[in-house]
């Protein structure tokens, strides 16, 4: 009897550690967030990257692992959630070493009993997810404005010039603070940001996008308008490899500031990256935006799509895309990669709860 007694527990013992494997995160305690000082390796490496999107700045956060190349000037920012390892965007660093550090890390999540996700990635990067055998699916599209032929001439953009010349005729102003000066903002910063957040009724975010935090706010450029000096809005900008292209990231406003005050600093910030010489100004993504509701479509771009079209009331995917469009930007495809056996529609899951920090703020029900 003592011996079946002990059996009984041994099997009980087995069938609970099985359970708790099977729904718990392989390898997450030992690859959590970056310490500071691999956060300023990724610093260092962006400013020498021959290759790196303005999402790679987001690595910057402190909220993720980071798996660098052997030489250190390349790196990949991932979190782990279930038997998911996902690489936010692409890989920043050397061009030479990009497929090797890809296939570094699907084998390292493979060496956990993990599956390497790729999120947010462009169709430069979609060759090489396939030689690593990935399946691929469109998830949004990108809002992204040609900002060295910006302009507000002509019919379609009367309304970005209405708003530009209202603003500034109410004592409105424009200015980019550059890396280092976010800090000495502080107070005002915080004050717009919580009085954003008030209104809301919202929770800071993570992963995909930037939150309020002064370290990482500080290590890129701020684009600040004020009215009658004092801060109203405010966006950092994330700049990628070369100058050539900044993606705005966080933006705040004051409820209580201007009417139409984010599209003044949407257009003064275009016209700022015209004026730098950049190519490009990414607005962010439009989630599953240019999914396909058509028979022979994957169920995954026609769920999406039709998430799309009737989920306004609860999402407002359409009036975020419609809302950008107003800009006149080129709609650049976003994809999710993972092997064929990962359900893609878990790991887009997975990454929603990743970014609004769990069920709770997905739902909405956290502040």
């Amino acid at each position: 009897s003592g011996f079946l007694r002990a059996g009984a527990v041994l099997a009980l013992l087995t069938l609970a550690v099985g359970v708790r494997s099977l729904l718990t995160a392989p390898g997450a305690r030992s690859h959590g967030p970056a310490a500071p000082a691999d956060v300023e390796r990724a610093r260092l490496a962006l400013e020498t990257a021959e290759i790196a999107t303005p999402e790679a700045g987001l690595a910057l956060l402190g909220d993720k692992a980071l798996l660098f190349s052997p030489s250190g000037r390349s790196f990949i920012a991932y979190r782990v959630r279930g038997r998911r390892w996902i690489a936010m965007s692409e890989p920043a660093g050397l061009k030479e070493e990009r497929l090797e550090l890809l296939w570094a890390f699907a084998e390292m999540a493979d060496s956990y009993g993990g599956a390497a996700v790729f999120y947010s990635v462009g169709e430069g990067l979609l060759a090489d997810l396939a030689t690593l055998g990935l399946a691929m699916r469109k998830v949004g599209e990108a809002a992204v404005i040609d900002a060295a032929h910006f302009t507000t001439e002509g019919k379609g953009k009367q309304n970005l010039r209405t708003a530009v010349n209202r603003a500034e005729r109410e004592g409105a102003s424009f200015e980019v603070a550059p890396p280092g000066a976010a800090r000495a903002l502080e107070v005002e910063l915080r004050a717009v940001s919580d009085a954003w957040l008030k209104h809301h009724n919202g929770s800071e975010k993570a992963f995909s996008l930037g939150r309020f935090d002064l370290d990482y706010l500080d290590r890129s450029p701020v684009a600040v308008v004020r009215e009658n000096g004092r801060i109203v809005a405010f966006a950092n900008l994330l700049v990628g490899a070369g100058g050539r292209e900044a993606m705005i990231d966080l933006m705040r406003h004051d409820p209580e500031g201007p009417h139409g005050i984010m599209d003044y600093l949407f257009t003064r910030t275009a016209q700022w990256a015209r004026e730098q010489g950049m190519e490009r100004l990414d607005l962010g993504m439009a989630p599953l935006s240019g999914l396909e509701d058509r028979r022979m479509a994957p169920v995954f771009a026609r769920v999406g799509a039709l998430v799309f079209e009737e989920g306004g009331a609860v999402y407002g995917f359409q009036g975020l895309r419609a809302y950008k469009a107003k800009f006149g930007p080129v709609w650049r495809p976003k994809f999710i990669a993972a092997p064929t056996t990962t359900p893609l529609a878990l790991a887009l899951l997975d990454v929603a709860l990743l970014t609004s920090g769990g069920w709770l703020g997905l739902l909405g029900l956290k502040k």
